[in-house]
């Protein structure tokens, strides 16, 4: 991982892996994610924002800490990490976003909060998967980035509604324009530009 200076406009694309036991499904939610990752790049690089990957796929040993690092030595303005979950319960399904924040503390990235709001709104809005909501976490890559950090855990591989859709690339280049999901380029200008 190596970091460059940002232009007036950028962004972390950290395509990560949680804990899985099966390393089938590790190996599945790796591939997923880095296609997700590489997708989102070309779309923010449409838009003239600067796009650095944390990885382009592959087992990686970096650590949360290691990534937040990284982001951080870029300078870009927001930071979006993404996941596919699995449980022991096969019902679990949907897609999260998640935020740093800490009721306990009483803090929370404003900012962070709103863009969350803004990508699980829209998720759910252009997809079959299930509303799991944006919830405010401390966990290493929301906490140790300078810049507001939103992750995304984007469906469970363990739930046969949500792994089918993963599995299908069409899915995952989904664009369908939602009358109740409407992301507007001037948003997430506005986002960066307030990061």
């Amino acid at each position: 991982m190596r970091a460059r200076s940002s232009p007036a406009r950028s962004a972390v694309i950290d395509p990560s892996v949680g804990w899985f036991a099966d390393p089938a499904l590790r190996l599945r939610a790796d591939a997923i994610t880095a296609d997700l990752a590489s997708r989102i790049e070309g779309r923010l690089v449409a838009t003239g924002v600067q796009a650095f990957l944390t990885n382009t796929g592959g087992a990686t040993e970096a650590t949360e800490v290691d990534r937040a690092e990284f982001a951080n030595r870029t300078e870009a303005h927001l930071c979006i990490s993404l996941q596919v979950d699995c449980s022991d319960n096969a019902d679990a399904g949907g897609v999260s976003t998640y935020f740093y924040g800490s009721e306990a503390h009483g803090v929370v990235s404003s900012v962070g909060e709103r863009f969350a709001g803004l990508v699980q709104r829209e998720i759910v809005a252009r997809t079959a998967l299930g509303d799991l909501r944006s919830h405010a976490k401390t966990w290493d890559m929301l906490r140790r980035t300078r810049m507001p950090a939103v992750r995304i855990d984007a469906g469970y591989l363990t739930n046969p509604h949500d792994a089918a859709l993963l599995a299908d690339p069409s899915f995952r280049d989904h664009q369908q324009d939602a009358k109740t999901g409407v992301l507007r380029l001037s948003e997430l200008r506005a986002a960066v530009r307030h990061a």
